[in-house]
């Protein structure tokens, strides 16, 4: 018996005008009395997804959920012109102020764990409750352990050769390098029209043959760090039935971020959490969290001794089956306290 929840379909979807010609799709589910909980998607670019909506309960919830500029059903697509973490922030507020929302419960996953950090310190009397989980604090370190030598490459060496395999010497010097070029070869097949990326939608490709793309290569990593067990044949056959224009939106606009250090000062989440003393908040992690190392999430948990830690032992980076009875736990929790 799954732990998710059943699918539940929109209520309400709707697209908002935001600033800089940028349009986010946005929906509604669950109770419309409920209490008021947004979602953020992770990459960034990923977009949500029909999973996101089953990890909470649409009895309980009045559940918000959003594409992040460039991504998912939002326009411009593929867009990094205006789109930047503090951006983002602005969207969110927009956004509740469109809902006629007073306050709400925000919860993040991985990437979504930054954005909502940095919206509860900017505007922490908008949130009734925050829960984050597999913590991603944008510091250099948090950025090189996926391209830089020390980090997720000792544990998955065959997942990075098929990464790297492709770049030149001086691409791989270092973490920045690495993402710089990967950087440019996205917009060079973004120009093109996607050309290597679409063959994903050909019934016999290999995940060989994918990787003649950059975009897939980058999204098909993380993919492989994600999971305790997640080989290449399943990750094809993951983002074929996701698409191009998914891959591409979570490559590019990730890519964008990690290169710009996502747009945050140098510790500015641990440095701002003193914001965060007075919201019911809970952290949710991983042991083995290849993509968002367990580290950060202690670190944020020393910053915030006021909030709930639960640590999954045995889980890699992806909310699965293992995390989700204990997510639940905690968001029974926040929900009686919101009340």
């Amino acid at each position: 018996m799954t732990a998710f929840f059943p699918e539940t379909p929109p209520r309400e979807t709707g697209l908002l005008n935001v600033s800089d010609g940028h349009t986010l799709h946005y929906e509604r589910c669950g109770r419309p009395d409920g209490a008021p909980l947004l979602f953020l998607h992770g990459g960034p670019g990923s977009g949500v997804s029909a999973k996101n909506r089953r990890m909470f309960d649409p009895e309980r919830f009045d559940l918000v959920l959003f594409d992040q500029r460039g991504s998912g059903r939002s326009t411009p697509h593929l867009s990094i012109q205006a789109n930047t973490t503090g951006h983002l922030i602005e969207d969110i507020e927009t956004l509740r102020e469109h809902l006629g929302l007073e306050r709400w419960m925000v919860f993040g996953p991985s990437w979504g764990s930054t954005l909502a950090l940095a919206y509860a310190e900017a505007f922490p009397e908008r949130v009734s409750g925050l829960v984050v989980e597999g913590i991603f604090l944008a510091q250099p370190s948090d950025l090189a352990w996926m391209h830089g030598p020390d980090g997720a490459r000792n544990v998955f060496p065959d997942a990075w050769a098929d990464f790297a395999g492709p770049a030149p010497e001086d691409a791989r010097q270092s973490p920045e390098t690495m993402m710089e070029w990967c950087f440019e070869q996205m917009q060079a097949e973004i120009a093109a029209g996607l050309p290597e990326l679409r063959r994903l939608e050909a019934d016999d490709i290999t995940p060989e043959a994918m990787r003649a793309s950059t975009l897939y290569r980058w999204t098909e990593y993380e993919d492989r760090l994600s999971y305790l067990d997640n080989p290449p044949e399943n990750v094809l056959a993951g983002l074929k039935a996701r698409g191009a224009e998914f891959v591409a939106a979570h490559s590019l606009i990730e890519a964008h971020y990690f290169r710009n250090a996502c747009f945050l000062e140098p510790d500015q989440l641990i440095r701002d959490a003193r914001q965060l003393s007075n919201t019911p908040m809970h952290i949710l992690q991983s042991r083995y969290d290849m993509v968002c190392p367990a580290s950060a999430a202690f670190r944020l948990a020393a910053a915030c001794p006021h909030a709930g830690f639960d640590l999954v032992t045995v889980n890699g980076h992806a909310m699965t089956e293992t995390t989700q009875p204990v997510l639940n736990k905690i968001m029974d929790r926040m929900a009686k306290a919101a009340t």
